[in-house]
């Protein structure tokens, strides 16, 4: 697509949007004992459960007259946006003018996403910011509809680019510089050319493109407003209402494994009753990614899917053989889990419970400082910056009233890179800011050293660095603990990540692989079907931990990714291996760290395999894959020798 800032301003939401998915899937709420660290940013963290954003220091909110000083503002950047994009179509049929003609129209491109940018992202912000204001909601919904018109409006572009030749169009990139920047969007949509339809078939396409929707909408309507919330009485004789965020807090808090299990189960109700209905709305998931990619002539949803990125499927089809084969650490894991609680029985209510019931607070004022402190080993240059992230306006700490939950980062061109927060003291909380401030100084440096045309960087690299800067903080806390108590928790925190993001996500890859693969060779994904195709894959990952009688084994119907963002999860996993390799190499080579601030630096300027090639890292050797499973298991090892010392600690005092 030669304006690719049309797919990766929709890309830029769908990675904030499952960013907060996956934190609010597996958010593990582990506590330990403090770290002996005393640090201080000199703001006075608020105390109060319940605060109000004018409670908050101005330092732990995001200042948003960074965008605009008021809405009024605002409205003059969309009505300007709509003007540039009008005046853009006005160009339909002329493009074979010569250089000068597209010249024209590139640079209406780019004012025209830059005004979107901006104006998207101060009304996501606000919106997010506080759900309950419905001004702010419809001012994102006014975005939303003309979102739709310029998609309509500009349909014909690439077709009409198509008919130039290529060869004509490298000449004239070569003889004007005010092309440059676009070189590698225009080459690539003559890459991807066989795949688009002639300008009235784009147009039709585009005219779907809400319809294409309508399952993912039904399915969170089904769930999210018109979801169950059953009341649950536990073994204290307390009654807990289930909603999601319960759910998330009793398998990670609750000590009890019966309540753990009835809370479980309470959950899967709602998906067992209607598991017909679920089934009907995958199917329409399904279906509509397989007609979509036979009207483009793909022979496959997946291969559609990676051919965006210029991925291949081998690629992640090695991804899964390599998780299968590593499977057997991440049944070792959870055994020697299930041994350390003493639980007769195990499953999956019991995977996120810690081992050591330690209940501490981590004050964001000390935390701060530890993590940019973890991340000196990238260079004065990034560690400066991140401090400059954390002081100017650009990360919103605490939950608040009405405010989004779970956390992301949002970059605007020209504005900044924006961390949202709902930090709650917690050491999951510790490393989710480590997590997403990986994510802003990827944004940061990537607007920094790009132009706007290839600033943003695909989702195929983007959680690299945000688990680079996860790693980097364990080894820092490991360097400095020593308390078996504090170091079982980094561990545990390490390999909660390890285990959700490289071997669950790929579980759940391949899971819709198969499910793909059975509806495009003619066969209906009916519920049983479904469930039968998911016991098999959970088995094959966690074998005999996960019983045939554990509700987990019926919870395709309940993964929110699977309807949100099919063939998303696969990326999750290829980056931590990415950012695996990267920290292993930073400790035997030196220049390792030039070279992956330069993925940083390099936003999207190549497809990002090859990215990640100049980086060191060459996805399509397996032996990458296979380190991640040696990484595990090496941390296995660990903790069971930290909690060996623990006991033994225990029993001599």
């Amino acid at each position: 697509m030669v304006f690719r800032y049309f797919f990766d301003f929709l890309t830029k939401f769908h990675l904030q949007l499952n960013r907060m998915l996956k934190i609010l899937m597996s958010s593990i709420c582990m506590a330990v004992v403090t770290p002996c660290l005393t640090a201080s940013i000199g703001d006075i963290e608020p105390m109060d459960e319940t605060l109000t954003r004018d409670s908050i220091p101005d330092s732990h909110k995001w200042n948003m007259n960074l965008y605009y000083s008021s809405w009024e503002e605002w409205d003059k950047d969309v009505s300007r946006a709509e003007e540039v994009y009008t005046e853009m179509s006005g160009y339909m049929g002329r493009l074979k003018e010569g250089p000068e003609t597209l010249i024209k129209v590139m640079k209406l491109s780019d004012e025209g996403g830059l005004l979107l940018d901006k104006v998207f992202g101060y009304a996501a912000k606000w919106r997010d910011l506080d759900t309950r204001d419905n001004a702010a909601q419809a001012k994102f919904g006014q975005l939303i509809q003309m979102w739709t018109r310029i998609g309509s409006l500009l349909s014909w572009i690439e077709p009409e680019l198509l008919t130039i030749p290529q060869e004509t169009m490298l000449e004239w990139i070569d003889q004007n510089p005010q092309l440059e920047p676009h070189r590698f969007g225009l080459m690539d949509t003559y890459r991807t050319g066989k795949y688009i339809l002639d300008e009235s078939g784009e147009k039709l396409l585009s005219l779907h493109s809400g319809v294409r929707g309508t399952s993912r909408r039904i399915y969170n309507a089904l769930t999210d407003s018109d979801g169950d919330r059953p009341t649950v009485k536990l073994s204290s004789g307390e009654e807990i209402v289930v909603t999601p965020g319960t759910y998330s807090m009793a398998l990670s808090k609750f000590e009890n494994p019966e309540d753990r299990r009835a809370i479980q189960e309470a959950r899967m109700e709602q998906f067992d009753k209607r598991r017909n209905t679920f089934a009907s709305i995958y199917s329409g998931i399904v279906e509509q990614n397989w007609a979509l990619a036979q009207s483009r002539g793909y022979e496959t949803s997946l291969g559609m899917k990676l051919n965006r990125n210029n991925i291949p499927e081998e690629v992640v089809m090695s991804l899964v053989d390599s998780a299968r084969k590593g499977a057997d650490e991440l049944q070792r894991y959870h055994r020697l889990r299930q041994k350390f609680l003493g639980l007769a029985d195990y499953g999956w209510s019991d995977m996120f419970v810690p081992l050591l019931s330690v209940k501490e607070e981590y004050k964001y004022q000390d935390i701060v400082p530890w993590i940019v402190e973890s991340v000196a080993p990238l260079g004065k240059e990034y560690q400066t910056k991140m401090a400059e992230q954390f002081a100017s306006g650009y990360v919103d700490v605490y939950e608040t009233p009405g405010k989004t939950a779970g956390a992301y980062n949002s970059g605007t061109f020209g504005v900044g890179s924006f961390v949202l927060l709902n930090y709650q003291k917690t050491l999951n909380d510790v490393f989710t800011v480590s997590h997403e401030m990986g994510h802003s100084m990827h944004t940061r440096l990537s607007q920094e050293y790009q132009p706007f045309a290839t600033h943003g960087y695909t989702i195929f690299v983007a959680e690299v660095a945000s688990t680079l800067n996860e790693k980097l903080l364990l080894q820092k806390l490991l360097k400095e603990m020593d308390r078996p108590e504090d170091r079982i928790a980094f561990l545990e925190q390490q390999l909660s990540q390890i285990s959700g993001t490289y071997f669950l996500q790929t579980m759940m890859a391949d899971f819709e692989i198969q499910a793909h693969k059975i509806l495009e060779s003619g066969q209906a994904l009916t519920s049983d079907r479904l469930t039968d195709l998911w016991r098999s894959v959970v088995s094959a990952y966690f074998g005999d931990v996960i019983g045939e009688d554990d509700p987990y084994m019926r919870s395709w119907a309940r993964i929110p990714h699977l309807y949100n963002s099919p063939f998303y999860v696969y990326q999750y996993a290829t980056c931590y291996a990415s950012s695996s390799a990267i920290m292993k190499q930073m400790r035997d080579d030196p220049s390792t760290v030039d070279r992956y601030l330069g993925l940083l630096k390099s936003g999207g300027n190549d497809y990002p395999m090859e990215q990640l090639k100049k980086a060191g890292v060459d996805l399509t050797n397996q032996e990458i894959l296979n380190a991640v499973s040696e990484e595990f298991g090496n941390l296995i090892d660990l903790l069971e020798v930290e909690y060996t010392r623990y006991l033994e600690n225990q029993r001599v005092g």
